[in-house]
């Protein structure tokens, strides 16, 4: 996954790949087959990662509102210094391999709408709490949220302030109320 994150899928060659994984040429073709077969594998374990790390914390706290403050915090930290500078794999992904690709379009399409659901879930039960108005639709509130994160991975990506994006987190939050 390093190799790739790294390099992108395309630039990422054999010799990358086997340095990277400390294997040998036969051992690489003997359980991954090929590299695209090794890159869909790094991007699915990804996305599997991502996708438990949100659950985890939208069910970590009691408050919903507050268990959602604490998902954009930590993606506050992703998208800052060297991990900033690093980006996310998936929107890395995305941006290198979308719309053309038939495997991964759906892997990346799938991972947004899991993180929607997630989100989605823990508005309604914020909801439920007083925490949100219950007139607002949840499923737009949960699509506004993914992409506010999403986008700060981007600007992540060019040295965005960690004090700006602190400011954009605080005005995504008040969409919720």
């Amino acid at each position: 996954m390093d190799v790739f994150w790294d390099r992108g899928y395309h630039d990422a060659s054999l010799p990358d790949l086997l340095e990277g994984m400390e294997l040998s040429r036969g051992s690489f073709y003997k359980a991954f087959v090929d590299k695209r077969g090794i890159y869909l594998r790094a991007l699915d374990a990804y996305i599997e990662d991502a996708v438990r790390t949100v659950g985890e914390t939208l069910h970590s706290n009691p408050s919903p509102k507050a268990a959602i403050r604490e998902a954009f915090l930590q993606q506050l930290d992703q998208s800052s210094g060297t991990e900033g500078l690093r980006g996310c794999f998936v929107v890395l992904t995305a941006v290198e391999m979308l719309p053309e690709d038939k495997e991964v379009a759906p892997r990346i399409s799938r991972l947004f709408r899991r993180l929607q659901d997630l989100y989605a879930a823990a508005i309604i039960r914020a909801q439920a709490l007083g925490e949100i108005d219950p007139g607002l639709d949840e499923r737009a509130l949960a699509r506004f949220l993914v992409c506010q994160i999403h986008g700060m991975r981007v600007l992540g990506k060019a040295v965005a302030d960690r004090e700006e994006t602190r400011a954009m987190i605080d005005i995504a939050l008040k969409a919720l109320g």
